[in-house]
């Protein structure tokens, strides 16, 4: 199977962004704004929209518990919608940490430093 070429040039600059990428004061204050905006809009209001949504224009409101599938249902599509994006946002860092220590040639089993 062939790759496209855009995706092998939108791979080199990311390798590239991320072997040379350094934390300063300033790109972390940024990066934590827009995580803690990400954060507030993804796992708090999307899934209050869904439980307004869900008991509002489908109906499906009452309590979790009885037998009804309706409520099990809204909450579980609630919970997904709020555990989703930190889940995803942990996995994603962990890759990209990873990745970047094998283009720095150190090992992604054992991070160096620290006491042992």
């Amino acid at each position: 199977m062939k790759v496209p070429q855009f995706l092998l040039k939108a791979k080199e600059r990311t390798e590239r962004f991320l072997k040379g990428f350094e934390w300063t004061w300033t790109k972390a204050v940024v990066f934590c704004l827009g995580f803690g905006f990400f954060a507030v809009i993804t796992m708090a209001v999307i899934p209050s929209f869904w439980m307004y949504f869900a008991e509002q224009k489908l109906g499906w409101s009452g309590i979790s518990g009885t037998s009804d599938w309706q409520p099990l249902a809204r909450d579980a599509v609630a919970m997904g919608l709020a555990t989703g994006p930190f889940i995803t946002v942990v996995v994603a860092a962990t890759i990209m940490q990873n990745w970047r220590r094998k283009l720095r040639g150190a090992s992604s089993d054992r991070p160096a430093g620290g006491y042992r």
